[in-house]
């Protein structure tokens, strides 16, 4: 999901075999998730200029 200039929440799916990298760091119960972003794809840009890394897994 990501917000625009107007914070309009734009959610968008994921293909099957794609994963978001992030880094998940935390101690006990307390945990939190940074998520590694890049440029937008030019598709996506008008929704914002930061995009999350996106790879894609082989099952």
């Amino acid at each position: 999901m990501e917000k625009d200039e107007e914070k309009v929440s734009h959610w968008f799916d994921l293909e099957a075999g794609q994963i978001i990298e992030g880094l998940a760091i935390g101690e006990g119960e307390e945990r939190k998730v940074y998520v590694i972003t890049t440029e937008a794809p030019a598709e996506q840009a008008w929704v914002h200029e930061r995009w999350p890394l996106i790879f894609r897994i082989e099952p």
